[in-house]
């Protein structure tokens, strides 16, 4: 599937506004009528299937959850906007950027791979193993912190994703920040077979919003 953002975006503009020429907007108008942006939106398993595109549930801290679709996909990240012209990139499930959420993640890097790459040997590794990255910050952390992550396994759990019943493996990670002496807990749910990231809620940084964030239809490259 060919997810380039002018088309992936009006071709969805298309279907929720038949008609109505919006194929020379912007990249945010067009976006905004391709967000159900809704308080606490919900999409049948139908209407998922009708949108050829990849599509997830979105919500940040008490805001209301959104529906979004994929806006631009490279061959390492995922970009995905909302209806209020904010813009979150995820990389094997990992929010690593984000854009109008404030106290914006503007930098998430490391010199060795993200455990998260490798779904299946999460899975398989039943022993608690450590890994560490550096994030940037637009406020407030401005130097930039180095991330003391600390992965284990949970086991199966029971999780609904759009009215269906899934089991999937969930992956704890506890993040700790040394030089701010805090620490946070991220989650990750991941398909047994495949390891990808289903669901996750997971921090940006300290003393921040949770996002959680759901796959609803995978990206297809």
């Amino acid at each position: 599937m060919n997810n380039k953002p002018w088309l992936c975006l009006c071709l969805l503009t298309v279907f929720f506004l038949s008609g109505c020429g919006q194929q020379s907007a912007s990249i945010i108008e067009t976006t905004k009528l391709a967000v159900v942006g809704q308080p606490d939106a919900t999409m049948s398993a139908q209407q998922i299937a009708k949108i050829p595109y990849a599509s997830a549930y979105l919500k940040v801290g008490d805001a209301p959850r959104a529906f979004v679709v994929l806006g631009f996909a490279d061959a390492t990240s995922l970009k995905w906007f909302t209806a209020d012209r904010n813009m979150i990139v995820t990389r094997n499930g990992r929010v690593i950027k984000t854009l109008g959420f404030g106290n914006d993640l503007l930098f998430s890097d490391s010199a060795n791979a993200d455990p998260l790459s490798d779904g299946k040997m999460l899975i398989k590794n039943s022993a608690a193993f450590t890994w560490q990255h550096r994030e940037l910050w637009s406020a407030k952390y401005q130097s930039g912190y180095t991330l003391t992550s600390t992965f284990s396994n949970q086991g199966i759990e029971d999780v609904m994703i759009s009215d269906t019943p899934r089991q999937l493996v969930r992956i704890n990670e506890q993040v700790k920040v040394s030089a701010l002496n805090t620490c946070y807990t991220n989650s990750f749910w991941l398909d047994p077979d495949s390891g990808t990231v289903v669901q996750s809620h997971q921090y940006i940084g300290p003393y921040m919003p949770q996002i959680q964030f759901t796959i609803l239809k995978p990206y297809a490259s």
